[in-house]
Parts: structure tokens; sequence; C-alpha cells
């Protein structure tokens, strides 16, 4: 057993970074809005993810290099460098929107629990501090065992939510049948909007591009591919299960009731009736975990991007990162003073689905190169399937900065 859980540790690393407040946002709201209507959607995506979290592995255990590496040296220094920038500033949005939202859900909580009304500014300086506090102590195996400690709080509190409030087994099975529910009125309650919201949330570039430098730092090759397929399937899994179970949750609360929502900390009132104190705790937990196991990863991601590109191994513990890593603290916590926070979310995801075309072009290019995959390129079947990926992507990037803009003006 414990083989098999070092085995799929890093598959759990991804389901933490990934499931964070953005996706509980998305999945709520489509459960809020739309029922279980689109769960086939989450399903897709996690398809995808699948796919994906493969597709990328490969490349780096044949090559030994990771995708920003191999983008620097077979593509162009200004192509590797041009995604890192961009990265770095959706990155940054992202950091101060976390804070900004945890510390928003933990004063909602505090008044409907009756515990009072703690200053926003000291509760969103010690989630920063906390976290910051984890990196400074942690290398990559801790940061896994960490974020596998947290995976399993938020399994435990949105799985045993799903059960508790299960909508019934024909709707979630009507809901796996893909439709488009009718549109609602607002741009933020648009059908594809969400659609792209849940997407994007799902099939992040940052996760694969963190499983590329995964692989190297594991030092896994092809004869690892077994190890590597059975990872992938639980990341994706579980990534499948956690999202349903927030979403059937919407569905047979927030749903039922008639109620829209444009932020998870909506749901803390409105769950309140139902949930009871005490089951609500558990569930804030849930966000909580989710909220942490994300913005940790992302406080990591800059540098190790950049390792990535220079072909370095990945080192958290240099005065160099140490810095960043206290200068990007102050940064999120500067989300604690920004009145929409859900807005810096939103940017940061309208971002996410217009570099990710950019990182799954890039590699799709690479890997039908004969001098650099040799015989392990894709075949004429994964072509097709990539092909149809990238569509999806671009157009799910098209929706979601569609949406961004209507919400703007």
């Amino acid at each position: 057993m414990k083989k098999f859980l070092l085995s799929v540790m890093p598959g759990i690393f991804l389901i933490g970074y990934n499931i964070g407040t953005g996706s509980l946002t998305a999945m709520s709201k489509a459960g809020a809005n739309f029922g279980c209507d689109l769960l086939w959607a989450v399903l897709l995506s996690c398809l995808i993810t699948w796919y994906l979290i493969s597709f990328f592995s490969r490349f780096t255990m044949v090559t030994g290099l990771t995708a920003m590496e191999a983008f620097r040296r077979h593509i162009h220094p200004a192509y590797a460098w041009t995604l890192w920038a961009a990265l770095s500033v959706i990155i940054l949005s992202a950091l101060m929107a976390m804070i900004g939202l945890l510390t928003d859900v933990i004063t909602v909580w505090s008044n409907e629990v009756g515990v009072g009304n703690p200053s926003r500014a000291l509760v969103g300086s010690l989630i920063a501090l906390l976290v910051l506090s984890l990196i400074l102590i942690g290398n990559s195996k801790r940061f896994e065992i960490i974020l596998s400690i947290l995976v399993a709080l938020m399994g435990i509190a949105f799985i045993g939510s799903a059960i508790w409030f299960f909508p019934g087994a024909e709707t979630v099975l009507a809901g796996l049948i893909p439709k488009l529910p009718d549109v609602a009125e607002g741009s933020d309650n648009s059908a594809m909007v969400i659609l792209a919201g849940m997407v994007g949330t799902t099939v992040s570039v940052f996760a694969l591009l963190i499983r590329s430098g995964q692989v190297k730092d594991h030092g896994w090759t092809m004869d690892d591919w077994k190890t590597q397929k059975r990872d992938a399937a639980v990341s994706a899994s579980m990534m499948f299960i956690l999202s349903a179970a927030v979403m059937m949750t919407a569905t047979s609360t927030l749903h039922a009731g008639g109620h829209k929502m444009n932020h998870i900390k909506e749901m803390i009132p409105m769950l309140k009736p139902i949930f009871g104190s005490a089951a609500l705790f558990v569930f804030v937990i849930g966000i909580m975990a989710a909220g942490i196991s994300s913005h940790l990863p992302n406080m990591m991601v800059i540098p190790w991007l950049c390792d990535d590109i220079h072909g370095k191994a990945r080192n958290t513990q240099t005065t160099q990162k140490r810095v960043l890593f206290v200068g990007l603290t102050i940064i999120s916590i500067l989300g604690v003073l920004m009145a929409r926070p859900v807005f810096l979310l939103l940017l940061s995801q309208a971002g996410i689905s217009i570099v990710m075309p950019m990182a799954l072009l890039g590699l799709i290019y690479l890997s039908a190169r004969k001098d650099i995959l040799t015989s392990h390129r894709p075949s004429k079947a994964e072509w097709v399937s990539l092909t149809l990926i990238a569509l999806f992507s671009l157009f799910m990037g098209l929706q979601g900065i569609q949406g961004l803009i209507s919400d703007l003006f």
C-alpha cells in the first residue's frame, strides 16, 4: 500500500493544484444554475486532462526534457520566455485572488456561526504566511505529502456532502448526456461562459507543465510507463469525483431552492439552514483545503518554470528563491485589499484559456518531429485526438474571453 501511494503522489499533487476555489466556484455555479446538466462537460474535461497528462509525461520520459526546456531548445528561447511571462502574469493575479477569496470564506463563515467579525487583513496575512512557512521548510516530496493530506480533507468534505445530498441516480445519469441548458439572463449565467470556466479550471496548462517537471524530477523513463498511466488515471478520476461531488451538492441544495450564485462564499449563508453549523464547518474546511492546495503550488510555479527553461533541477531552498517567495507572499496579501477578488480570478482563468493553446500547440509541433520523439511519435488516431483537443481548447478560450468582456462592460 505504501509503495502504491508513493507511486501516485505526483498525480495527487495535480489534484490539489487543479481543484481550487476557482474550480469549486465553477462547479457550484454550474450546479446552482443548471443542476447536473453540465456533468458531461466535467467528465469530458477530466478525460482530456488524463490524456494530456500522459501526452506531456511521455514527451519528457522519452526526451529527458521538460516541455519548457524543449520549447527553448527546439522552437526558440523567445517562445519559452513569452509563455513563461504570460503564465507569470496569470499567477500573480491568481495569488492575490486566492488569498482574497479564502479570506472572504473565513469572514463570512465566522459571521454565520457567530464567532465574530475577524480582521480581513489579519486573516489573509495568516493564510499567506502559513503557505509561506510550508514552502520554506519543504521540498518536492514534502509538497506532495502536504497536498495529499489536503486532497484527503477535500475528499471527506465534498464526497461526504454529495452522499448526504445525493440528487438521485436518474439526475446524475441524465447529466452525463451532452447538452447545453437554456441560457440564463446575464453574461455571468451563460451556459457557454460557465462551461468555459469549468473546462479552463480542469484542463489547466499549469498542471500539464508542472507534470512535465514532475516526471523529470522522479527520473521516470518509458520503463515507468505503467506507473505513469496508473498515476494519471488516479489523478483524473479523483478530479472528476471531487468536481462532480460539488456540482451534485449544489444541485440538491441551491438549484432545488432556485438560488443563483457567483462565488463559493455565497454558498455558506445559503447552506447553513440545510447543513447546520457543524456540517457547514466541514464544508468550509474542504474549501480551505482546496484553496491552500492550489495556492501552495501557485507560489512555486514562477521559479519552477524558470528552472525548467534552463534545464536545472527544481530547488526551492536557495536564498534567491526564498526572497522571491517572500515577495510573492506580500503580493498575495494585497488580494485582501482588493474590492473584487473574484474579478482577479476571472482574469487569471481567461488568461489560462488564452495560454493553453500556445503550450499545447508547441508540444504537438515538437511531437511531430522524428529527430525528437523518434519511434514514440503519436499515432494517427492520437493526431486526430490532439487536433480535436486543440480546437476544443481554442473554442473554450474564445468563450471565456467573450464572457469576460461581457462582464467588463
